[in-house]
């Protein structure tokens, strides 16, 4: 199959690539994950579900910023993709201009 039928069919998800994370990451999960099951034990009523909501909202900035990096990032890999192929085909792989020398 192509990248596009694959890409179709859903046998493509760059969001499951779970690559180990850097350390300074893993290290702010783990402290936000154990305040997070500190703190309903601290808190009670209003205050528990003011805290329930702000985790909620976090999760979906989180989950919404993620998306529009991966659009722009996207969109920006598509603009290089058409950049390299749009150009004067005498040029092509002879640009002496900017390669340091290189004649036709």
């Amino acid at each position: 199959m192509s990248f596009l039928d694959e890409l179709y069919y859903g046998n493509i998800n760059p969001n499951e690539n779970r690559n180990r994370r850097p350390l300074p990451y893993e290290k702010a999960v783990r402290t936000f994950s154990d305040i997070e099951s500190k703190l309903p034990k601290e808190l009670n009523g209003e205050n528990l579900k003011l805290f329930n909501e702000l985790v909620n909202t976090s999760d979906e900035i989180s989950a919404t910023s993620g998306v529009e990096n991966f659009k722009i990032g996207f969109r920006l890999g598509v603009q290089m993709m058409c950049d390299s192929l749009l150009f004067k085909e005498n040029r092509a792989l002879r640009d002496s201009e900017y390669s340091g020398g290189i004649s036709k």
